[in-house]
């Protein structure tokens, strides 16, 4: 009896962790998303002048 008790204890330990991985993966995927579109959105931006002044006024 005790040795099917371990082995359900292993195989819902073995199941959280496959849990917290598979969170942990999609928060990951996410921030890469996110990181991807800010990207994106600071290449959309013009860079500061050379010499400390605007060349565009």
């Amino acid at each position: 009896m005790d040795v099917a008790m371990a082995s359900m204890n292993m195989q819902m330990a073995q199941f959280q962790t496959n849990y917290t991985f598979g969170l942990m993966k999609m928060a990951m995927e996410d921030m890469e998303t996110q990181a991807a579109a800010m990207i994106d959105m600071m290449s959309s931006v013009s860079a500061p002048a050379q010499y400390g002044f605007d060349t565009w006024a």
